[in-house]
């Protein structure tokens, strides 16, 4: 959030990208702490997610007044929409994060990552302003139920999908012309990266009780042993 805010102090055009990564980490972090997949009945089902942490929505209310600072100084085109960011935050939180946690529930990470494929596609052909940040929103919430259906501390996984993140900024760099596509792969494939390198832990190096030659009493060994 932090690095959002100062970007037009260093790179003002980079604000935009800035504005989708949070759309999309947002979405990934909302899905991860939200232990219900169903709505509660009422129509406080649909905002069940707000009351659990509502200082969560702070970051896109000091987006858009960063935005608006910039939109007044720089004109349009030239910097992130504020009315953008709000209208997007809203229908994000309102409608598109519990239809999707209702749709995704009990999906199988095959059809998960078709999902997030789709999310990617349409990343690459939305227009930018708020259909570009409903897109991001969708790609963090597929790309979060993505990892937690595979596997746990997998360290394969890790360094695959940190691959894939090198490959998608390579692919940008020397081919402007695949940025709409490798930018949403990015930041798709690097979230992925970072949320399995989490988790990545060391084998389990067990105590066994095994006794000494020519003493009378026993001492705990650490001993190396494949887990099965």
């Amino acid at each position: 959030m932090g690095l959002l805010l100062s970007a037009p102090l260093v790179v003002p055009a980079l604000m935009p990208w800035g504005v989708q990564i949070l759309f999309a980490l947002s979405a990934f972090q909302l899905r991860l702490a939200d232990r219900r997949w169903g709505l509660r009945p009422g129509w406080k089902g649909w905002i069940s997610h707000i009351r659990m942490a509502p200082g969560r929505l702070l970051p896109f209310a000091a987006t858009a007044v960063v935005a608006f600072i910039m939109h007044a100084e720089m004109g349009d085109g030239q910097a992130a929409a504020p009315t953008a960011i709000l209208v997007a935050a809203m229908l994000c939180e309102l409608l598109l994060y519990p239809l999707l946690s209702h749709l995704l529930n009990g999906w199988q990470r095959p059809r998960v990552a078709a999902a997030m494929m789709v999310a990617i596609g349409m990343c690459a052909i939305v227009p930018n302003g708020a259909c570009q940040n409903i897109a991001q929103f969708a790609l963090g919430m597929t790309t979060c139920v993505f990892w937690l259906r595979g596997p746990d501390g997998d360290l394969r996984s890790a360094v695959a999908a940190l691959g894939c993140a090198g490959g998608a900024m390579l692919l940008a760099t020397y081919a402007p012309a695949t940025l709409p596509l490798a930018f949403p792969t990015m930041v798709a494939s690097f979230t992925l990266a970072v949320a399995q390198t989490s988790i990545v832990r060391r084998r389990f190096l067990p105590w066994r009780q095994t006794p000494t030659h020519g003493a009378g009493w026993s001492y705990w060994r650490h001993r190396r042993s494949r887990l099965s």
